[in-house]
């Protein structure tokens, strides 16, 4: 007997050309397109939006809880979101921002840097400065 999608129950034998599309995996672009669209909307849901390893009370990575800290030393409000719980989202956040590494910080939905800009830019007050006008 034969292994066609005729005779297996189980399609396994499907083909992308096959009529019902069976077999065909979602493909990588259209996947990474939707994510690029969630991050572009997270990072304008709030005025400083950090994608972070962890979360805030429980950073994963020692530049994530870096960051965090920053922004609390500042007294700012801020959202964040855990790379680690979603791939595509992680990959997506990387090409959309040209930054291959976390946490990476958004002030107004423009991207600012990684824990090292960040950590700089609090130090010359540079970033106390493009916080302004940020109600806490």
């Amino acid at each position: 007997m034969k292994n066609s999608p005729a005779n297996n129950p189980f399609n396994i034998a499907a083909t992308p050309e096959s009529p019902e599309g069976r077999g065909v995996p979602v493909t990588e672009a259209k996947s990474l397109a939707d994510s690029a669209e969630r991050v572009r909307a997270m990072v304008r849901s709030a005025d400083v939006f950090l994608l972070i390893k962890g979360t805030p009370q429980r950073p994963l990575c020692g530049f994530s809880a870096n960051t965090v800290a920053v922004m609390d030393a500042l007294e700012v409000p801020y959202r964040t979101f855990d790379v680690l719980s979603d791939e595509t989202i992680r990959d997506a956040a990387k090409q959309l921002a040209g930054w291959p590494t976390f946490p990476q910080v958004y002030v107004r939905g423009e991207f600012i840097g990684g824990n090292d800009i960040v950590t700089e830019m609090y130090a010359e007050g540079e970033l106390h400065e493009l916080i302004q006008g940020i109600a806490p």
